[in-house]
């Protein structure tokens, strides 16, 4: 088993601490029988997200959260896990992205995370995966918007159409 000396352990702490301290949002997951490959096809959508995923050592995860002001992500560093670190705008895909590979591997459980300083729950996290995308949030709205106007323009229409029609009976009536 490879062993961490001293100043690669330091090291690697650093470096967690600055990935921690670039980051406003972040997701622990552990897991458990899942092979290299399947992790690897959980990696591909991630960098999409844009978010970095890191399977990181407990003692050294601990430390690097605690010395980037990530506190409440400390008690979720048991086992084997991992880390996802993104934006706050990254956050939302990032929780897409695991809770349907958790749905597709027993193996892999989201913990919690972090979104903006604050914490938040396993269960949280599986909400917001259910909230449609930003873009399609906007569509919606727009869509809602354009909704009275567009049965304004109809009502109005008709109400001209009407007075066509009735005009041009009571001319055929004349005739």
């Amino acid at each position: 088993m490879f062993k961490f000396g001293r100043a690669t352990r330091e090291s690697a702490i650093k470096e967690l601490t600055t990935i921690f301290k670039e980051s406003d949002s972040a997701i622990v997951a552990k897991f458990k029988n899942i092979d290299v490959n399947r992790i690897q096809r959980l990696r591909k959508p991630l960098k999409s997200a844009p978010a970095k995923f890191k399977v990181v050592k407990n003692s050294m995860a601990r430390i690097a959260a605690k010395n980037a002001k990530f506190e409440s992500l400390v008690p979720l560093f048991e086992d084997t896990c991992a880390v996802t670190f993104c934006s706050q705008d990254g956050f939302l895909n990032a929780s897409k992205i695991f809770v349907n590979f958790s749905k597709e591997n027993e193996g892999f459980k989201i913990c919690g995370g972090c979104f903006a300083g604050e914490f938040v729950s396993s269960d949280k996290i599986k909400e917001l995966a259910t909230l449609p995308t930003k873009e399609v949030l906007i569509a919606r709205v727009a869509g809602g918007m354009k909704s009275p106007i567009t049965g304004l323009v109809g009502v109005l229409n008709n109400l001209v159409s009407g007075f066509v029609r009735v005009v041009d009976q009571i001319s055929k009536k004349k005739t």
